[in-house]
């Protein structure tokens, strides 16, 4: 007689192999029942449909619409950002037309708008938006002087921030990716604070005329005046620049850009005002009537040589992640000035300025801060209103008008 041992051994095999099986099946629905449970608004309601579950895990992301002409790098872009776990990409244009369509029937938190496409460019295209569908729009583009300008231009029609595209394409955007996550996260959080109503402060913000009248009490002369921005800066600069009478006491000025924007962005500000705008160079004398902007990847500060103020635009090295840092300007000034000094702080992420305007403050130098409501990322005015180097906050339209009064007040030599 044949043994029937490998007959055995194998349907034993298949009923081992089915109980396995039924008891996978099982673990899944009770997963899938925990999972519905989890997103279900009451315990003893029915379970979620999974395009409801969807729809509810969506809310929390971030929704973008990615607008360039390369298929490669839309593509390529949407998947680092997915990655993240913090945005959701809902739509694709590949042309400034399709972005403007997009956006007044796909609502959503942020466009990314590159500057350079066929049919309509970017430029148009936020013009239009701006002017029909307002949102916050993120410049990604290419650093090549023309990119340049048209991203300057951009910021001063309402982008409200920008990063380089990876020199060598689409393959490498990884490396910025983490930077380019932060900023969209940041902003969009910015954005939905103010829908759902800001919150205080916690630092009185007083009306323009009620702000100027409690500023000239505490001080009665100013002769020199440095200011900090970053996100939203280009476009809150050529607010203020615009307002600034001809005879204004130096102003000292670090905008974060990258080095090949800081020139064009010195000339544009010239264009629109009655003082003189420069780029600052290492060695030149500050004078009145002046507007010293830092120059893009290099440091600012100032020295003194026979009773004359000076510029220092030397070392590439970052302070507070930043390459000019506005802590770096502020600590120079502390060393030469008292109280007849103005310091000021706009829109801008993360924390740089703030221990610089503290010592400013110490020495009895006034601060203003630009207040939540009207910056566009309300990071840097915080930072330095947490130390208790703010004296007083506004909103940038008041910033304007009372810089132009204060500025003037009284004519004396550094």
């Amino acid at each position: 007689m044949k043994p029937v041992t490998g007959y055995l051994w194998s349907r034993r095999g298949c009923i081992k192999g089915f109980r396995e099986i039924i008891k996978l099946i099982v673990i899944a629905r009770q997963s899938r029942k925990r999972l519905l449970c989890r997103f279900a608004p009451r315990k003893d309601s029915y379970f979620l449909s999974r395009k409801d579950i969807l729809n509810k895990r969506n809310k929390a992301l971030i929704n973008v619409i990615i607008a360039d002409d390369s298929p490669f790098l839309r593509n390529v872009l949407k998947d680092v950002l997915e990655a993240s776990n913090q945005i959701k990409v809902v739509h694709l244009a590949k042309n400034g037309k399709e972005a403007v369509e997009l956006v007044k029937t796909n609502p959503c938190d942020i466009l990314i708008l590159d500057c350079e496409m066929p049919v309509m460019n970017g430029l148009d295209a936020l013009k239009q938006i701006m002017a029909e569908k307002p949102l916050p729009v993120f410049m990604f583009s290419a650093y090549t002087s023309k990119d340049a300008a048209i991203t300057l231009q951009a910021l001063e029609y309402g982008a409200v921030d920008f990063l380089q595209k990876p020199s060598q394409g689409a393959h490498a955007l990884e490396e910025v990716s983490e930077i380019l996550i932060g900023k969209l996260v940041t902003i969009a959080e910015g954005k939905r604070k103010m829908l759902a109503g800001l919150p205080s402060s916690g630092l009185k913000t007083h009306s323009f005329a009620k702000a100027c009248d409690n500023l000239e009490s505490q001080k009665n002369k100013i002769d020199i005046i440095a200011v900090g921005s970053s996100t939203g800066g280009v476009h809150a600069a050529t607010d203020i620049i615009k307002k600034l009478p001809e005879h204004t006491k130096p102003i000292l000025w670090v905008q974060h850009l990258p080095p090949s924007f800081t020139k064009g962005f010195a000339e544009r500000l010239n264009s629109l005002t009655k003082i003189k705008v420069v780029e600052a160079e290492d060695g030149i004398p500050v004078k009145d009537d002046h507007c010293y902007i830092a120059k893009g990847g290099v440091q600012m500060s100032v020295a003194r040589k026979n009773n004359n103020l000076y510029l220092h635009s030397r070392g590439t090295e970052k302070v507070t992640g930043h390459c000019p840092s506005c802590n770096v300007l502020f600590e120079s000034l502390s060393n030469f000035y008292a109280d007849n000094i103005l310091g000021v702080v706009l829109t801008g992420m993360g924390e740089d300025g703030s221990q610089g305007l503290l010592s400013m403050h110490k020495k009895g130098a006034l601060v203003i801060g630009q207040n939540e409501e009207s910056c566009v990322v309300y990071g840097m005015p915080r930072a330095a209103k947490r130390l208790g180097a703010v004296d007083i906050e506004m909103s940038l339209n008041e910033i304007g008008d009372c810089l132009s009064k204060l500025a003037d007040r009284t004519k004396k030599a550094i």
